[in-house]
Formats: structure tokens, sequence, C-alpha cells
């Protein structure tokens, strides 16, 4: 949730300021602080699961950050290019940094970046308090190059007269890019109507994302948005036809994967999820029912939900697809309690919320809760060894951190150290923590394995 508390214990040490933001007062940022420091090496330590190294890597505080927002939290990863995305503020705007995560070597520096009027500044209800929008960074990956792409929600042209018009604006830049005051590759504009501001719904907020088959945004409004983008030629493809029949999730090769009025999904002329029905599914081809619920998306893969002839009520079936195909690729018996689609690195190991697969050995974790468990295990991130670390309930309030091996096959996960914290990503060699920051705001901490 991108405006939830970020859970995490602060042991030792304190964090230098990230520079100003370009108008504290009116952004809800924090007043401005000193110049970013260099990213040398750990000032504060986390309790870390035991695979890292709480005092082996470097930080990076965004102290210019207001204490709540709605906005995804201003940084990502790149996983091919092995680096960590985030957004900085000064004097002449936000500004875009790529590190390099196992050793924190800055990849490049954008040039100050201006985004459009902010929706607080254009007057429009509820955008503003604990609803103030940031600008934030997101990753993609288009004909096989990696982007970064910045981008912000606002108003262009609104005055006196003119009601303006609401977009989203990415800019974005080559993860290959090097130097300093690096100028984005190109500026897209994609056009929005939202319906306020994000709120506690991730599936409802506006989304930025790559989903395994390139850049889209996502919004809630009037009608529901969903816009894919190419960051290579900033060519814009909406859901059009196919959305009359629901709401666009995924944008394949063969056009988009709509969810439909009763939850299951379906590529218009293409194929439906009713093509692969998982083993002991109650569902029948050719038959109307609310079965076969789509999930998520995550790299190519599609989650879904699935009936059963014992139980209607629930869907005690956890299904993954390919996304281009349709086709069934696995599933397991799960009860699968939603919490964001999340993969490793390499691909081979999935998961959402408290259902995990291993796709090399199409084998899943059910992490839900059982007769012998009491809550279930939400994973936050996944390892290329399938080291999967989450936490235990659904992650609001205080919550306990878990792992639990996915390649072992075992799904018995093991309740870690109280005041854990667990890696929001897992990259090749690092994990990256993103945790409330020492001076305000956030800080990100890139840490080594042992």
């Amino acid at each position: 949730m991108a405006g939830a508390l970020l859970a995490g214990a602060l042991l030792a040490g304190c964090g230098g300021g990230d520079g100003k933001a370009p108008d504290p007062a009116r952004n809800g940022a924090a007043p401005p602080g000193k110049a970013a420091p260099s990213a040398e090496g750990v000032t504060v330590l986390l309790t870390v699961p035991p695979a890292y190294a709480a005092d082996q890597g470097w930080q990076q505080s965004l102290s210019w950050m207001p204490k709540k927002y709605s906005s995804k939290p201003p940084v990502a990863v790149a996983t091919r290019t092995d680096a960590v995305a985030y957004v900085t503020a000064s004097e002449d705007g936000y500004v875009t940094r790529l590190r390099q995560a196992s050793t924190g070597r800055i990849l490049f520096t954008g040039r100050p970046w201006q985004p459009p009027a902010s929706m607080s500044d254009a007057g429009k209800y509820g955008y503003d308090g604990d609803s103030v929008e940031l600008p934030s960074v997101s990753t993609a990956v288009q004909d096989g190059r990696e982007y970064v792409v910045t981008w912000a929600h606002g108003i262009l042209g609104e005055d006196a007269l003119n009601k303006g018009k609401e977009v989203v604006r990415l800019a974005v830049y080559p993860a290959d890019a090097s130097g300093a005051a690096v100028a984005p590759l190109r500026e897209i504009d994609v056009p929005v109507r939202t319906s306020g501001p994000n709120g506690n719904d991730d599936e409802a907020n506006l989304r930025v994302e790559d989903y395994g088959t390139g850049l889209q945004v996502h919004w809630s409004g009037s009608s529901n948005g969903s816009v894919a983008v190419d960051p290579a030629t900033g060519t814009i493809d909406a859901c059009g036809d196919s959305c009359t029949k629901g709401r666009g999730e995924v944008r394949t090769g063969k056009g988009w994967l709509v969810q439909d009025f009763y939850g299951a999904f379906l590529v218009p002329g293409a194929w439906t999820s009713f093509d692969a029905i998982p083993p002991g599914a109650s569902a029948k081809k050719g038959e109307v029912s609310m079965d076969g619920v789509y999930r998520s998306a995550v790299r190519g893969h599609v989650f879904s939900s699935w009936h059963t002839p014992a139980d209607k009520i629930l869907s005690p079936l956890t299904a993954v697809h390919d996304a281009a195909t349709g086709k069934l690729e696995t599933s397991m018996p799960c009860e699968m309690k939603h919490g964001g689609a999340v993969t490793s690195p390499n691909g081979r190991f999935i998961a959402d919320g408290t259902a995990a697969f291993d796709l090399q050995r199409l084998q899943g974790t059910c992490l839900s809760e059982n007769e012998q468990r009491k809550q279930g295990v939400f994973v936050r991130s996944v390892t290329d060894a399938g080291t999967a670390y989450g936490t235990v309930g659904n992650g609001l309030g205080d919550t306990s951190a878990a792992e639990v091996d996915l390649a072992a096959g075992t799904g018995a996960p093991k309740v870690l150290p109280p005041g854990t914290v667990v890696p929001a990503w897992a990259l090749k060699d690092t994990g990256i923590f993103v945790t409330p920051g020492p001076a305000g705001g956030l800080l990100v901490s890139a840490l080594k394995h042992n």
C-alpha cells in the first residue's frame, strides 16, 4: 500500500538530508535539509534476516518526503541492470538517480525535472493532507532494453478560463544511461480521468508498472483506465473496445487481457480463462459462472482463483497462467490471500500474498492460515535461490517477519526475530530495504548477502 506506514526497526545511527523539495509548503514535504550524502556505507543498522549483513552495503536518505502521502514510494529496482532507482528533490525540481545495487556507484543522475501542476495546486478535492501525491519512479523492459520511468500525476494548461487536462507525465531514461544531468529520452503525457486520490485499495490506485509485458498506466475513475506505453517510441495504446467487456489488466501480444464483470479474465477474440481450467475446479467451459477470478499479474504470469465442487463459497484453488496465451502453467489447493504479486530476479519464483510457485518445478507453496497456522504469511520478496520473505498477517500494524524456502518444497515458514525488516526487493547480491528514515521520509538500504 503506497501510503501505509513502513514497518521497521531503526536500531542505531542517523542519516543526512536530501536537498530541497521544490516547494515544501505546497507538496507536504519536509523542510529543506543538507545536500544528499554519498552512499558509501551504512549509518543506520536495521534488524534484517540472517542471510543479510546489516552493516555491509549502502544507504540513501530521502528525508525530503512527507510522513504521509498517497503515492507509490519513489523507489524502484531495475532487475536486469541490478540497480536501484529513486527520486530526490532540489530547488530546481525533482531528480532521478540510479545506483548500482552491489556497490552504490551512481550510474546516472537525471537533470532536475518538473512534473505537471499537482492535483492539490489545481484545487482538486481530497488531494491534500494525508493524500498528497508525490512524483514516483518505476522500471520497465521493452524489446530487451530496460528503462527507468519517473512519473507524476497532475493538471496541464489549467487557468482562469480553461479547465486543463488531467495527465500522468512520464520521464523516460534508459537504464544504461550514464553521467550527470542526464536528460530524459522523452517525456510522455498520458491523459487520465481519475475519481479521486489513492486509498487503501492497491488495485484501484493510480499505477505505473510493468507486469512483464511492458509499461502500463492504470487508474480508477468514471471508467477504469488502462493504457500501455512504449518507452522506446512514446506510443500510447489505450484499452479500447476490449475494455467494453471489463477492466483492462495486462497488454499482451494478442491484445488486452481483460477482467470481465464477473471477475473472470480473457483476451477477447483469442482465449478465455475457461480454456484452461485447472484440475479440481468446478467450472465448465461454456457455462457462465463467477469463477476463474483474476487476481494479479507479474512477469507475464497471471494468478487466478477457482471454486471446487465441494466449496462454492470460497476459492480453494489457485492457478498460474501464461498472460499471453492463457495456458495453464500450474495450480495448487490454496485459498489465496491477495497481497501484491512479486517475482525473483531470475523469474523462477513468483508469489502473490499467501500463494507462491516454483515455475521450474511447477510446484506451489500455500502459506495461508490452516489447521496448524493461525495466520497466513504474505510474501513481499523472493530471492533467486527461492527464499521468500514476508510478514505474518496482512502487513498492517505490528506484524512479525518470516521466511520460507520455496525451492525445498516443504513450505514450512520460519518466524524471524522480533523487529526484523524484510527486503522490499531481493536482487542478485543484495536485499533492498525501504524503511522510515531517522530524519523523516524514507531510508533506502542496499545490504549485501552474508
